[in-house]
């Protein structure tokens, strides 16, 4: 019980320190909106089949800024400044740094999906309570995977290399995932390319459970989204036990 209520100090320090560091909060929680707002709702011209598209893409595109910029560009800039050293330390248990970032980065994406669900709401996007729930938590969830790719940039690189492949990551996986604009419109190229990126595959899902695909190629989607999530965390362990050296 005790380890348990460290875990929850931990991460309710991250939680906080997150929220009140408004430089990285405000384009993580407002840039999915404004995104979704101009693209999703404005250009849709109140067709509510395109916005009801795009909702399915912005859920997991929300997923990425936290977790790219939080394990990414942050853990890096913290191991420079030797704050994790400081952590290892200090009487935390084993993971309790990382259990901390993970709630800090869920709490951002959280709050960005719950009010990309309002925006959509009232623009029109009807769906079944359960759909709502499915589309959301997934975006949510999407969040993990993005986390540990994070992880390894935010562990192997210094903060300003973190920061540009953070950025790089975050673009490419927006872009050619697929989630700004149908791959059908893009080049043969597009797509091949998006084939090997997990924003690619959640974003089938999350088509598919917001009702806009039938639900196809289900296992498949799904094997790779935990094949890249497998191989982030194998790369991240073993960043992290050299770090811990």
């Amino acid at each position: 019980m005790h380890t348990l209520s460290v875990y929850f100090r931990e991460a309710r320090a991250q939680v906080l320190a997150t929220w009140r560091t408004p430089q990285f909060l405000i384009p993580s929680v407002a840039l999915p909106l404004l995104f979704y707002g101009v693209m999703g709702l404005g250009l849709s011209r109140g067709r509510e089949e395109v916005a009801h598209f795009m909702l399915a893409n912005y859920v997991i595109f929300a997923a990425i800024a936290p977790a790219m910029f939080g394990f990414g560009a942050g853990v890096a800039a913290e191991r420079e400044a030797k704050l994790i050293e400081l952590k290892q330390i200090a009487p935390l248990p084993a993971g309790g740094y990382l259990i901390g970032r993970l709630a800090a980065a869920l709490a951002l994406v959280g709050a960005s999906i719950g009010l990309l669900g309002v925006l959509a709401w009232f623009g029109g996007v009807k769906m079944e309570p359960g759909r709502w729930a499915a589309t959301l938590g997934l975006g949510l969830a999407s969040a993990i995977p993005f986390a540990l790719i994070g992880l390894n940039v935010g562990l192997r690189f210094s903060s300003q290399g973190a920061t540009a492949i953070a950025n790089l990551l975050f673009l490419g996986f927006s872009l050619f995932g697929g989630l700004w604009m149908p791959l059908n419109i893009m080049p043969d190229w597009f797509t091949r390319i998006a084939k090997v990126m997990p924003s690619y595959h959640l974003g089938q899902l999350s088509q598919m459970l917001s009702g806009m695909q039938p639900m196809a190629d289900v296992q498949q989607h799904v094997s790779i989204v935990v094949g890249i999530s497998v191989a982030a965390l194998i790369g991240a362990w073993a960043a992290w036990r050299r770090q811990m050296a």
